[in-house]
């Protein structure tokens, strides 16, 4: 594992700033964030923590203690949608696009709760370009499809695209969402998609999320890192 002074190199250049741009930040002279950096001085435990929280990250990952780099509290998750949760740090890896126009090799949950034709837009989503969910969304052909499918094929060039904003452009805005969670094993192909470590089980998340009339907007699979997300969910009794 990395010492303190390869995580603080680390996660400046990772930043994109100089050890001044990083002094200014900390209220200290380059020098000593130039010391830090080879070592030759150690932030005291208050500076270490300024460090952690500055970085968006924990204390035992700046310290070398660990290489996961988000402590569990900074993932939990109010459900709101991706974006929604994680603002500027959310983006997202294009997987696939494209419209199905038979039900074929689809899941078999999908072929249950929709029909042919339907849009598939599979993304994987980072934050802090770390990957956290596989989310592989199926689009009911009460929406323009091809329309849609036009719009979304700017996430590769714009990983900040959102889905949910585009459905209520075309007057099809999310209201609310039904969700199942299995804990499961992941497969080969999503351990390496998600980048991860072994005996880690996924989340497997079903989503439906309906409109303002209680229409099928969207019909979600998502494979969350239980390792790194927390899921937060408030109701009423």
């Amino acid at each position: 594992m990395s010492t303190l002074k390869e995580r603080i190199v680390e996660l400046r250049k990772k930043n994109k700033l100089s050890q001044e741009q990083l002094a200014k930040k900390f209220g200290v002279g380059r020098s000593t964030v130039a010391m830090w950096e080879t070592g030759d001085r150690t932030p005291d435990a208050d500076t270490i923590q300024k460090l952690a929280d500055f970085f968006d990250t924990s204390t035992d990952y700046l310290l070398g203690r660990t290489d996961v780099s988000y402590s569990a509290e900074q993932f939990q998750s109010t459900r709101k949608g991706f974006g929604r949760d994680h603002g500027s740090k959310a983006t997202k890896k294009y997987l696939d696009l494209q419209i199905c126009n038979t039900l074929k090799g689809l899941p078999e949950s999908v072929c249950k709760e929709l029909q042919s034709p339907l849009l598939l837009y599979k993304v994987l989503q980072l934050r802090n370009e770390v990957p956290v969910t596989i989310s592989e969304s199926y689009i009911p052909n009460s929406l323009p499809l091809k329309d849609l499918k036009k719009i979304l094929e700017g996430v590769k060039q714009n990983p900040t695209l959102s889905l949910y904003k585009n459905l209520e452009s075309m007057g099809r805005k999310p209201i609310n969402c039904e969700e199942t969670i299995i804990i499961d094993k992941p497969s080969i192909e999503e351990k390496k998609l998600l980048q991860m470590p072994d005996d880690v089980p996924v989340a497997r998340i079903v989503r439906k999320t309906f409109d303002a009339s209680s229409h099928l907007v969207e019909y979600c699979l998502l494979t969350s890192r239980t390792d790194l997300y927390n899921f937060t969910y408030r109701f009423t009794l």
